[in-house]
């Protein structure tokens, strides 16, 4: 380290100071601690506070997803989640999977039963999917044009999808961005 050699060169039996290698050697630890903001106030001032676990969507496993809660006194909203690529927030419901019934259903004009069999979820499901995709479909048109995440979110997942999943529940869910 560098300053090992600065200090030993004043003087030979002299130890750097402790405070020294702790400033440094965390930096040197590798480990990358993300800053993570508040959604609603944008503030740093945020621990983790838990997990929950989501279906992944191609393989049988179960995906953990970190929970934070917000320390500000001033954030109406106390706790959030990032989720990761490709979870969509509040839906339970993957973007392929609403591209894979947008195109079923409105384009093919497959009926909700058949589109339901294919999804392997009930009818009530289907039908509550056939009504969302009439508002993420025209969103999601008009949005690839003009929003930061361009026309696909998938291609540089890390820096886009955090934007996409919040422009995707302001504009579908604007009810649970209503500040008190």
């Amino acid at each position: 380290m560098w300053y090992i050699d600065i200090i030993s060169d004043n003087d030979i039996n002299h130890k750097p100071p402790l405070i020294m290698y702790s400033l440094f050697e965390k930096e040197d630890s590798g480990k990358k601690e993300l800053s993570v903001r508040c959604p609603h106030c944008a503030t740093t001032l945020v621990i983790r506070y838990g997990r929950y676990q989501r279906a992944h969507p191609k393989e049988p496993v179960q995906v953990d997803v970190q929970r934070y809660r917000c320390k500000s006194p001033d954030c109406p909203w106390k706790t959030f989640s990032i989720l990761p690529f490709p979870f969509l927030p509040i839906v339970r419901h993957f973007q392929e999977t609403l591209f894979f019934f947008q195109r079923f259903f409105n384009i093919d004009k497959k009926t909700q039963a058949h589109c339901a069999r294919k999804l392997r979820v009930t009818r009530g499901v289907a039908k509550r999917l056939a009504s969302f995709c009439d508002r993420f479909i025209p969103w999601f048109d008009q949005e690839k044009n003009i929003a930061l995440w361009g026309p696909d979110p998938e291609t540089n997942q890390k820096r886009f999808w955090v934007d996409y999943t919040r422009d995707f529940s302001q504009a579908l869910y604007p009810k649970r961005w209503i500040m008190f």
